[in-house]
């Protein structure tokens, strides 16, 4: 097997998380991760067995019943917020009888999002076939996938009889996209030219800096949106930064005092975005998130990268033109007991049913 570049890039990624004890490097994640390779090709590769009250990236439970609740609140009729309550517990059940968290995740990095590279409907039949006869008594799912980046991977894994569970809806921003041209975009890009805060570059970044940009995210996506959002540790995101796994973008005001922060980590010609986050306690004036979000577009725009912002704030995004598209985690059961394939055949077929209508109606 040659190693590729982006080889050595994975394999910097499994070696730094496994040399964590469980628990410290993202503290509400717990996993096996391991690397997969099937010819040239090298992929991250998380192991579980139940885990239930693991973040979402890595439990399919998380993902699709408790992280579910919490964005109940975002459905707009309360009837049917309150028959999505009830109902959770049912599916809650049904997915334990499944088995669902007894997953091997491809590609999995841990992030929120995890872009994935082209494959053909060979290499889709024998990274399956070798996935199969390594963890038989594993399903074997893929996150992240979506039509506009992964079209023809979906067509492929669908063929060969994967299901597609829509997981929510993401925001593209295509490179030479017509985003680029919008006024929000273009006043955003404004406020990050006149801004009074020093803007520090990847390679200004220190040890301590760390510990705010820890704080910075956890006040964004676990205080104001999840617990079960990934809770990465300050001495992980340094070590993301040290291997150069993620650029880290942040910035700090005359105190010295990071108040936001962008980690950005670039996979298969798509740029995303697993870190964002700032102090809501500042004052408003001041834009953090649009810095932010400004210091990203500014990024895709000069590298001529696709630009995937993932879920949440869609009136934000759209405003900047942001397309909307289902993600979906695509599923492999076919090895399994028939009692086990049933149930996440009929989950899958409900899910396909009702998801997408719910997702977009509501902006979820």
């Amino acid at each position: 097997m040659s190693i590729q570049p982006q080889d050595f890039h994975t394999l910097r990624f499994v070696q730094l998380y496994n040399s964590f004890d469980p628990g410290q490097a993202i503290r509400n994640v717990q996993t096996e991760l391991d690397i997969f390779h099937h010819e040239n090709l090298l992929f991250p590769v998380s192991y579980n067995e139940s885990e239930y009250h693991n973040s979402y990236i890595c439990s399919f439970h998380t993902a699709y019943i408790d992280y579910a609740r919490e964005e109940l609140q975002l459905i707009k009729s309360p009837v049917q917020r309150w028959l999505l309550h009830k109902a959770s517990y049912l599916a809650s059940v049904w997915l334990k009888m499944a088995h669902i968290n007894h997953s091997v995740c491809l590609n999995n990095w841990l992030f929120s999002t995890n872009p994935l590279p082209s494959l053909s409907a060979q290499e889709v039949f024998a990274i399956t076939h070798k996935l199969v006869l390594q963890n038989p008594f594993h399903n074997l799912t893929i996150r992240s996938l979506n039509a506009k980046h992964n079209g023809e991977l979906i067509e492929h894994l669908t063929a060969q009889g994967w299901l597609m569970l829509p997981a929510r809806q993401v925001y593209l921003f295509p490179k030479n996209g017509d985003w680029q041209k919008r006024n929000n975009v273009k006043n955003d890009q404004r406020l990050l030219r006149k801004t009074a805060l020093t803007l520090l570059q990847p390679q200004e970044h220190c040890k301590a800096d760390f510990k705010e940009i820890e704080q910075c995210f956890h006040r964004l996506f676990i205080d104001k949106h999840s617990q079960f959002n990934p809770q990465y540790s300050a001495q992980y995101l340094w070590m993301l930064h040290r291997q150069n796994l993620m650029e880290f973008f942040s910035f700090r005001d005359s105190a010295g005092r990071i108040l936001a922060t962008l980690g950005v980590f670039t996979e298969n010609g798509v740029m995303t975005a697993p870190i964002v986050g700032y102090d809501t306690h500042a004052q408003k004036k001041l834009g953090l998130y649009r810095l932010v979000i400004a210091q990203l577009c500014k990024l895709a725009m000069e590298r001529q990268l696709d630009l995937n912002l993932s879920s949440g704030a869609g009136e934000f995004k759209r405003n900047r033109g942001g397309e909307a598209t289902m993600e979906y985690t695509a599923l492999y059961c076919r090895h399994l007991p028939f009692k086990q394939r049933w149930l996440l055949h009929s989950f899958s077929k409900l899910l396909n049913r009702y998801a997408p209508k719910l997702f977009t109606e509501n902006q979820i």
